[in-house]
């Protein structure tokens, strides 16, 4: 039997450094495009494609994505499919009780990871017009800090990057270390559940 594990893009670096391939002997990966986030409807498509190509496989599938559409869990749990918990990536990345302690302590927590932090123009400023300090006042204004999620393997150059969109967002600057040992034990248990 073969693992096929469904996940969004900005996972890639934690499955390389958690290696669910230990857990199971058949174990393989499909990463969907993180800009696909701001297209919700083509986000869907693509995860039922995917699903769509591995059940004609013949593999058992686990989704590993926050709820980054409406009905995503509708769809999985009508076909079957478990999904790694956890509301968005960045509560899979700190783990549950870390993240929510953040939100308790500053509910105005703007969430980055690399791969945000690296496409913010793609991804953020152009789509939501942050040129234009309205807009960016409009969808800003409850934020108070901006939280860099570091990954083990993200590289040291990205922090002026980090600055610049902090800069730009006129929040302040928090660096939390990702932990991955909740995504860890999950994917364990998914794994040796036969998922």
């Amino acid at each position: 039997m073969s693992i096929r594990i469904i996940a969004c893009g900005v996972f890639r670096d934690a499955l390389r450094q958690i290696e669910p391939q230990r857990f199971h002997q058949n174990v393989a990966i499909t990463f969907i495009n993180p800009y696909l986030h701001n297209y919700p409807q083509k986000l869907k498509e693509e995860i039922l494609y995917q699903i769509h190509l591995a059940k004609k496989e013949g593999d058992e599938i686990l989704c590993l994505y926050g709820r980054c559409y409406p009905d995503l869990d509708d769809h999985l749990y009508e076909m079957g499919i478990p999904r790694v918990p956890g509301e968005h990536c960045y509560e899979i990345l700190l783990g549950s009780r870390r993240f929510h302690a953040l939100i308790d302590e500053e509910a105005g927590t703007y969430f980055v990871e690399k791969d945000l932090i690296l496409n913010f123009p793609e991804y953020c400023i152009q789509p939501l017009e942050l040129d234009d300090p309205l807009m960016r006042k409009s969808y800003f204004k409850y934020y108070k800090r901006l939280a860099y999620i570091r990954q083990p393997l993200d590289p040291d150059t990205i922090m002026p990057n980090v600055q610049d969109i902090s800069r730009f967002l006129k929040l302040k600057q928090m660096v939390i270390d990702a932990d991955y040992s909740e995504l860890t034990a999950n994917l364990l248990r998914l794994c040796r559940e036969g998922h």
